[in-house]
């Protein structure tokens, strides 16, 4: 029986294998296939066949690697790029040369320092575009009952607005539209530009319960975005939403010029920082100077409020509080604000500790979408201490605060997507490279010593072939979070790839390392998985080695780790073996 028709088998397996591999290991692998069956190159009736058999493969395998190694070269500029959206802010500068902030043409200035909106959507943009391998990315203004454009990642004049079609209807539904498969012959996008259009994801801009535009991501590839990369856009949407929010209350700011001159001192760090705690800090010192006050703020957690920041000199020993049966409360229960002139027929407790000789009190629910992020508090010993024009220069600084700690949040859930492993929450490979690399400049400057633990689950492969993919999942999981319970806090742990775990040790010899090592070992082997009623364990091995007396750059230092490994892997495992005792 002929099975010649089998060897076609091969064109799958190496565009397989091309999107974990480099060309220069995925070529030379393709080279070799022919050789399995080389006495068939000496058969003249099957020599021309052969030829076009090896041409053929090995064509695949240049282009599927070259195409899978694009993918993931674009993969990690949109994370580089997540980098720019936080570095673009800090660029802004309102300290330079402004003078007195009684001329019109230093509020102006001032303005035009701090609302670069126009840049942030441009570099948000080119960041989405990237995230999610688009040909562009657009934002469309409605405007009565017309589109125009505000920003684009095409060149100008290379996008028109064209008719109604399905932005009008996400514009009007107030729904995305996601389609991978346009017909432009048969469907009106709403918007022509050059070159087709064959994917499109369109999500709405709400302010509110107002849809105020429109983000298009395009392509002109044909099922270009998946459900994952629609998710990635809805949140870069996110993204949008806060910086057109924070324009808009800037621009209620701007047409009150004595809030501007109080806000000019400390808040611009609301706009520039990404720092919860730098924004928290700003926030109480610009109300310092609107009116002189105990300035309390709280930041809603799992647990509670926590206290990040206050300016009062009254006793607090605890950080974390429950407001209920409190004053404060109200302004939580009833999500607004909540002004108490005079407490002195109050019998209800102000707040969660003693406020002595204290006579009035405000209290501002920091708000985004309605959902509560905090809650901040100015306490005063002097009764009705607010008249109505500092109580609404509160308002607005809450309300841009409110904005940009939303921001600063989404920024965090960003930041751990592109730096943690999704499954066991350490720290996943590329970050893992940076902390290593981190730790080898401070050993140019210190002396202090690093080692690194290479450690692999012991027959893993036999637990999911067993077990199932889940149950390897479960033993994953749980023996990360092992390695989470027994090393230190300063240490650093990451998942290194596949069921290999990494964990860099700072200040730390080849003792302790070792000593680390072991603990961690004999906490897995005790570990009990139960699997339907069934009890599975496992075992590790671990590979150990410290810098600068084993290795003296990054790459030696995981490589000898690694060698390690594969001796305790290869001799017995569950085991750790020192790179140094191999010597």
């Amino acid at each position: 029986m002929d099975f010649s028709w089998m060897k076609l088998v091969y064109f799958p397996f190496i565009i397989f294998i091309s999107a974990f591999y480099d060309p220069k290991v995925v070529v030379p692998f393709s080279l070799l296939i022919p050789f399995i069956e080389l006495r068939n190159f000496f058969v003249k009736e099957t020599l021309l066949e052969e030829a076009a058999f090896s041409f053929f493969l090995l064509l695949t395998a240049v282009m599927s690697s070259l195409f899978y190694r694009r993918l993931r070269d674009e993969k990690r500029k949109a994370v580089s790029e997540l980098e720019k959206i936080k570095s673009s802010a800090s660029e802004i500068s309102p300290e330079s040369d402004m003078g007195s902030l009684d001329s019109d043409e230093v509020i102006s200035h001032y303005f035009a320092a701090m609302l670069k909106t126009d840049e942030e959507i441009k570099e948000l943009f080119l960041t989405i575009r990237q995230a999610v391998l688009a040909d562009s990315a657009n934002l469309f203004i409605h405007d009565d009952a017309s589109f125009t454009l505000r920003c684009s990642t095409e060149e100008k004049g290379n996008i028109k607005i064209a008719g109604n079609g399905i932005l009008s209807a996400c514009m009007r539904d107030k729904k995305p539209f996601f389609s991978g498969d346009l017909n432009e012959k048969t469907t009106t996008v709403g918007y022509i530009k050059n070159g087709k259009i064959s994917s499109l994801i369109v999500i709405p801009i709400m302010e509110g319960s107002v849809s105020i535009g429109l983000l298009t991501v395009d392509s002109s590839r044909y099922q270009a975005f998946s459900e994952t990369d629609k998710d990635t856009v809805q949140r870069f949407a996110k993204q949008l939403v806060r910086t057109l929010e924070r324009e808009r209350v800037y621009m209620i700011i701007k047409r009150d010029r004595s809030g501007l001159k109080i806000l000019k001192e400390g808040s611009s760090n609301l706009v520039t920082s990404l720092d919860i705690d730098v924004l928290t800090q700003s926030l109480c010192s610009v109300a310092e100077h609107i009116v002189h006050s105990n300035i309390f703020f709280f930041l809603l957690g799992p647990q509670g409020f926590e206290l990040k920041q206050h300016t009062s000199a009254l006793p607090v020993e605890s950080k974390l509080f429950h407001f209920k049966g409190t004053i404060v409360n109200f302004a939580i229960e009833n999500k607004q604000r909540h002004y108490i002139s005079d407490t002195t027929d109050y019998r209800v407790p102000i707040m969660p500790f003693e406020t002595k000789n204290i006579r009035s009190v405000i209290a501002f629910p920091m708000l985004y979408k309605n959902e509560l992020l905090g809650l901040f508090v100015m306490l005063s010993a002097k009764r009705n201490f607010l008249d109505s024009s500092q109580i609404s220069m509160l308002e607005v600084l809450c309300n841009q605060a409110s904005i940009a700690i939303a921001n600063a949040k989404l920024h965090a859930e960003i930041e751990k997507l592109a730096t943690t492993d999704g499954l066991t929450g350490l720290y996943n490979h590329r970050r893992f490279q940076e902390k290593l690399l981190e730790e080898f400049k401070r050993l140019a400057r210190h002396s202090s010593p690093v080692s690194l633990l290479l450690t692999d689950i012991d027959y893993f492969k036999k637990v999911n072939d067993t077990y199932g993919h889940p149950v390897g999942d479960l033993v994953l999981k749980g023996v990360s979070k092992i390695i989470e319970e027994v090393i230190r806090d300063i240490d650093v742990p990451a998942r290194y790839g596949g069921e290999e775990f990494a964990v860099i040790l700072p200040g730390t010899g080849a003792d302790g390392g070792k000593n680390i090592a072991e603990r961690l070992r004999k906490a897995v082997m005790d570990k009990i998985f139960s699997v339907d009623g069934k009890i599975l364990k496992v075992t590790i091995s671990i590979g150990i080695a410290t810098a600068p007396v084993d290795a003296g750059s990054k790459e030696e230092l995981i490589g000898k780790a690694d060698q390690a490994l594969y001796h305790a892997k290869h001799n017995g495992r569950n085991q750790s073996i020192s790179w140094s005792s191999m010597q």
